[in-house]
């Protein structure tokens, strides 16, 4: 498989409002699939043995630079939206993969900084099992 940049990303989020690109002033994101596990361990086991159980919703941050036209997104980020965040880690060329996350947004923050640009992170919850595809 050949690398590819981060600026390769492309991140929609997709509710009953519409479509929102997340990627064109983004400067992070991140998104850490988890799951919980069942301690099976017993009397004679010399190893901690562990189950795998269910999957945990993941936080997943998207840090964006503010601008001053950005109704339109903020719009989208209100809190308590509910939808699909569709992430394409190497964008949407033939063949690769994207996976489509059904989460929750929390709400957009602000970080202002007195001598740097100002930024937006939207902090998302994902609600269900995300789903794997190829474009």
């Amino acid at each position: 498989m050949a690398e590819y940049a981060g600026s390769a990303m492309v991140l929609r989020w997709v509710t009953s409002a519409g479509t929102q690109l997340l990627n064109t002033d983004y400067r992070t994101f991140s998104w850490t699939p988890s799951l919980n596990w069942i301690d099976a361990t017993a009397g004679a086991d010399t190893y901690e043995v562990l189950l795998p159980s269910y999957g945990v919703g993941a936080e997943i941050p998207v840090t964006m630079v503010a601008q001053t036209a950005n109704g339109t997104l903020i719009g989208y980020l209100a809190r308590q939206t509910a939808g699909s965040l569709v992430y394409y880690p190497a964008g949407t060329g033939s063949t690769n993969v994207y996976y489509t996350i059904p989460a929750t947004c929390a709400g957009p923050q602000w970080s202002q900084s007195y001598n740097d640009v100002v930024t937006i992170t939207a902090n998302f919850r994902q609600t269900s099992v995300e789903t794997l595809g190829t474009v």
